[in-house]
C-alpha cells in the first residue's frame, strides 16, 4: 500500500505540474505558421472543409504536439495527409481552432518512414481493398473517421469503438505472440523489443499507446528481474511519465478514458480467484463503468457493450494475431495479409449484427458529476474486498440509468 500511495502522490503532482505547463490562455492570433498531419476525416460543408490536424511545427511552440480543429475555406483535395499553412488561431478553454484559406495552404508529400512503408505495403498486398481502412485503423492507428460511414455507425452504436483504439489489447497481443516464439526469458526479451519497436515506429504516440507500452515494458522488465509486478503502481507510474513528457495530454479525453478504464479493471480483478470467463466479463463491466460517466458528458453510452466485448474477444484476438504476423513479415506475405483481412471482415459483420440489437442511453451529466462518480468508484474499488466491489459498479450504472430517464 505504501508503494501505491507514493505513486499516487507522484501522479497527482504530475497532474498539477502538467496543468501549469499545458494550460493555454484564451487568445486570438493572425498569420500563424503551422505544419502537421491530418488526424481525422475531411468533411466538406460546402464552401469550406473541417478536419483535425496534429501540429508538428508552429511558431507558437505551445501548439506543437496538440490536435487542433482546422477549417479551410475553399476546400482541400481528397487524400491529403500532411500540410503547412498560414492561418488564424483561436484558443478557448484549451480547445484550439485554426482558420485558413486554401490559398494559404501547401500540400506536403507523405513522410518517408517505416510506418508509411508498412502501410503502403499493406495497401499493395491486400486483395480485399474494402478491408484496408479497418486494418489501417486497427493496426496502424489511422483515424477511425476514415472508415466507411456505416462501419463507423455500427461501432458507435454498439459502444465498441474502443476496440479500434490501439491500446492494451494490441500491445498485449503483440507481447503475447512474441513471448511464445522463444523459450521463456528469451521470449520476454523479444517481446520487449517488439513492443518498443511497435510503439516508436508503427503507431502514433497517442495516450493509450503510450500508456500500454510503458506498462508492458515495465511489466516485462519486472518479470525479467524475478519480481512480482504491482500493476496499480505501474499504471500510476506510466501516467506520471506520460504527463511529464506530454503535459497537454492532461486535457485529452483519450488519456483519461484509457487511464480510468485500466484502473477500474486492475482494482476490480486484483486478488479475485475466478474463471477466465468470469474475469473477462468483470473486466468489461468495470471498464465500462469507469469510462461511462466521462463519455456521458458529451455522448451516449451503449450498455450492451459490456456483453459484446467479451463475446467479440476471440475474433479480435485472431484479428490481432494475424495483424502481428503480417507486421513481422513487413506486410509482404499475402497469406497472412489475406487472413488478417478475412478476420477483419468477420469482425465487421459481427459488429454489424450486434448493432441491430443495440440501444443507447443519454445520461446528460456535467463534468463535475462525472469526475465525482468516476473517482468515488475508484476509491470504493480500492478499499472493498472480493465481490463487494460489485456494489460501486451497480450504483454508478444505476445512477446513469436514472439520469438518462429524468
Amino acid at each position: 500500500m505504501r508503494n501505491e500511495l507514493s505513486h499516487l502522490i507522484l501522479f497527482a503532482l504530475a497532474c498539477f505540474v502538467a496543468f501549469l505547463r499545458a494550460d493555454l490562455p484564451d487568445f486570438r492570433e493572425k498569420d500563424v505558421y503551422l505544419r502537421g498531419a491530418i488526424a481525422g476525416d475531411i468533411v466538406n460543408e460546402g464552401g469550406y472543409v473541417i478536419t483535425k490536424l496534429k501540429v508538428e511545427r508552429s511558431e507558437i511552440e505551445e501548439l506543437e504536439g496538440r490536435k487542433v480543429f482546422l477549417k479551410v475555406f475553399g476546400g482541400l483535395p481528397s487524400g491529403v495527409e500532411r500540410l503547412s499553412l498560414l492561418g488564424s488561431v483561436s484558443v478557448k478553454d484549451n480547445r484550439i481552432f485554426v482558420y485558413a484559406s486554401y490559398k494559404d495552404v501547401e500540400i506536403l508529400p507523405p513522410e518517408k518512414s517505416v510506418r508509411n512503408f508498412l502501410m503502403e505495403r499493406y495497401r499493395e498486398t491486400s486483395r480485399d481493398k474494402s478491408m484496408v481502412p479497418l486494418g489501417m485503423s486497427f493496426l496502424f492507428g489511422q483515424p477511425r473517421e476514415l472508415l466507411p460511414s456505416d462501419v463507423q455507425r455500427d461501432f458507435l452504436q454498439t459502444g465498441l469503438v474502443h476496440l479500434l483504439v490501439i491500446s492494451g489489447l494490441h500491445v498485449g497481443t503483440l507481447a503475447l505472440v512474441l513471448s511464445h516464439m522463444l523459450p521463456r526469458f528469451q521470449g520476454l526479451k523479444l517481446a520487449l523489443v517488439g513492443v518498443i519497436a511497435y510503439s516508436l515506429i508503427v503507431v502514433p504516440n497517442e495516450p493509450p499507446v503510450l500508456r500500454a507500452t510503458i506498462m508492458a515494458v515495465l511489466f516485462i522488465l519486472i518479470l525479467l528481474s524475478f519480481s512480482k509486478p504491482d500493476t496499480l503502481s505501474i499504471l500510476l507510474f506510466s501516467g506520471t511519465v506520460i504527463l511529464f513528457l506530454y503535459p497537454h495530454y492532461l486535457f485529452s479525453y483519450s488519456f483519461w478514458l484509457s487511464f480510468v478504464a485500466t484502473a477500474y479493471i486492475i482494482l476490480m480483478l486484483r486478488g479475485l480467484e475466478l474463471s477466465n470467463k468470469a474475469k473477462t466479463l468483470l473486466a468489461s463491466a468495470s471498464a465500462f463503468t469507469g469510462v461511462s460517466p466521462l463519455i456521458g458528458t458529451f455522448s451516449s453510452i451503449s450498455p450492451l457493450s459490456v456483453i459484446y466485448t467479451p463475446l467479440l474477444s476471440p475474433v479480435v484476438l485472431i484479428y490481432s494475431l494475424f495483424g502481428v504476423l503480417s507486421l513481422m513479415t513487413l506486410m509482404s506475405f499475402p497469406p497472412f495479409v489475406d487472413l488478417f483481412n478475412l478476420a477483419g471482415l468477420i469482425f465487421v459483420k459481427v459488429v454489424s449484427l450486434m448493432s441491430e440489437l443495440s440501444f443507447s442511453i443519454y445520461p446528460q451529466i456535467n463534468t463535475a458529476e462525472a469526475v465525482f462518480l468516476t473517482s468515488s468508484g475508484m476509491v470504493s474499488l480500492y478499499f472493498l474486498e472480493g465481490l463487494y466491489r460489485l456494489l460501486p459498479i451497480f450504483l454508478i450504472n444505476s445512477w446513469l440509468f436514472v439520469r438518462a430517464l429524468v
